[in-house]
């Protein structure tokens, strides 16, 4: 994801900005229907809110 920019960037489930490539970024693999999904977090604080 070196590459990627704001255009492409997934965005956060709990804030709905794109996620940046950082070291604060999160990721949770889930699975939906038997595929893996990947969620993108801008940083620990948006992955604790998604959660709760």
């Amino acid at each position: 994801m070196a590459d990627s920019t704001d255009e492409d960037s997934p965005e956060c489930p709990a804030c709905g900005d794109p996620v940046a490539t950082s070291s604060e970024q999160r990721v949770v693999t889930t699975l939906e229907e038997s595929e893996a999904v990947y969620l993108h977090f801008c940083n620990d604080d948006c992955l604790e809110n998604w959660e709760s």
